[in-house]
């Protein structure tokens, strides 16, 4: 989904915000209040990212570099479906849908994209796996961008997680439309409430501790940037005050000029005492915030972090319940009331996914409230009875996709047994 330029504000704010004014802690607030675009409408679209670790068969120890990864997939041109494919700094591969009313067009789009991009990939010797965490190699970065550089800088200096996020874990991101102000803020608190139930429900970075392993490694990163952003229910008054207290990671200077601050200061320390001199711009507030890295993001639509990046037809089924529950103000209302004893639960989604009854149970509800709720849209069918289905395997039997992996793994398969399906179909 597109950003709001930074520079197109309307004129009662445009003082507060433009892009080389120095920015108060209000400036702050009213960027996040036009970035929200909380007076929006039109038709909500959903759009879907998906991230994968990628091996080359001949060398499958080795991360790849980013041009031999996009000039594979990217052979033949455009996607059927217009997704846009891009590389994560250990070689992961992204594919990322175009947003889509209706919504499950992006359920489509990833499904079809995907299988051709698969295909280009395979074609030069590339397979791709799909498992929160890389399950078999140590974290390498390859992405030699100046941001990346000080981001790997910045993270060093509190232990190994960062690294692992950046160049070892691959989620799935669901995008939505925020839409007008009572709806974006009944959002903004369901995709929280729903996420630890769901989180576990579809874990797939198994370890010896964790379902997730991938969620426990952001529990271990920088916490102004990766807690949860949820405090009054309020998405702009919650995504100000998280932006204001977040750490401040790097200082840039256009695209080539990147540096890490390691003396540690909020981006309110910013406002109140500038570096050297110099003092945030909305420009600044733009680019802290693409470093803010908690479970549910706002940049004028809500970006749900939470999920692990799954295999063919089960990245769907997830990416399914999840919107329709989130789009559907009554199923909403159901699941959240499901979730209610297990909002706040990341810490033991992570650790013991569905093994916890109570994140069993809820997770099962919702799923069973989201296909009911498909039934009630348009939706291509077979995404309502993979969701049904999705209910009963997994949660109600306290199991989760990363059990599965595990006992992939235990069987000793490598990447080359793992790689997803090249066909379109669900596994």
């Amino acid at each position: 989904m597109s950003e709001s330029p930074v520079g197109d504000l309307p004129a009662e704010v445009s003082d507060a915000t433009a892009t080389d004014a120095a920015l108060s802690a209000e400036g702050v607030r009213l960027y996040v209040q036009r970035q929200a675009d909380i007076v929006g409408g039109g038709p909500l679209r959903v759009g879907i990212e998906q991230e994968w670790h990628t091996y080359r068969l001949s060398d499958p120890g080795r991360h790849l570099e980013m041009d031999e990864v996009i000039e594979s997939a990217t052979t033949g041109g455009s996607l059927p479906h217009g997704s846009r494919i891009t590389v994560e700094p250990g070689g992961q591969v992204e594919l990322a849908t175009l947003p889509f009313d209706p919504w499950w067009g992006a359920l489509e789009a990833l499904r079809l994209d995907g299988a051709v991009m698969r295909q280009r990939l395979s074609a030069a010797h590339i397979v791709t796996v799909a498992a929160g965490l890389d399950p078999f190699r140590m974290p390498s970065r390859t992405l030699r961008h100046p941001r990346y550089v000080a981001m790997e800088e910045y993270f060093d200096n509190g232990g190994p997680a960062g690294r692992r996020m950046m160049a070892s874990s691959a989620s799935i991101q669901i995008n939505i439309d925020l839409g007008p102000p009572h709806v974006a803020n009944q959002r903004w608190t369901l995709a929280h409430r729903l996420g630890p139930a769901l989180a576990a429900a579809f874990a797939c970075s198994p370890s010896r501790v964790f379902r997730s392993a991938r969620m426990a490694n952001w529990d271990e990163i920088d916490p102004t940037r990766t807690r949860p952003a949820l405090r009054t229910g309020d998405v702009v008054t919650d995504w100000a005050s998280y932006a204001l207290g977040a750490r401040l990671m790097l200082l840039h200077d256009g695209p080539d000029r990147c540096a890490a601050v390691t003396t540690p200061m909020t981006f309110a320390d910013w406002i109140d005492r500038g570096i050297d001199g110099r003092y945030p711009t909305a420009e600044d507030l733009a680019f802290h915030c693409t470093t803010l890295f908690p479970p549910v993001r706002a940049r004028g639509w809500l970006e749900v972090r939470w999920l692990d990046s799954l295999p063919v037809g089960v990245a769907g089924t997830a990416a399914a319940a999840v919107s329709v529950l989130l789009l559907d103000e009554e199923a909403g209302q159901r699941a959240s009331d499901a979730c209610a004893s297990v909002a706040d639960d990341w810490a033991d989604a992570a650790r013991q996914g569905p093994r916890d009854p109570a994140l069993a149970q809820a997770g099962a509800a919702c799923l069973r409230i989201a296909a009911g709720a498909l039934g009630r849209t348009d939706a291509p069918p077979h995404y309502r009875h993979a969701v049904a289905e999705a209910a009963e395997r997994w949660p109600a039997r306290w199991r989760c996709p990363a059990d599965d992996l595990e006992k992939r793994l235990r069987l000793g398969d490598k990447a080359a047994q793992l790689a997803e399906p090249l066909e379109e179909g669900q596994r």
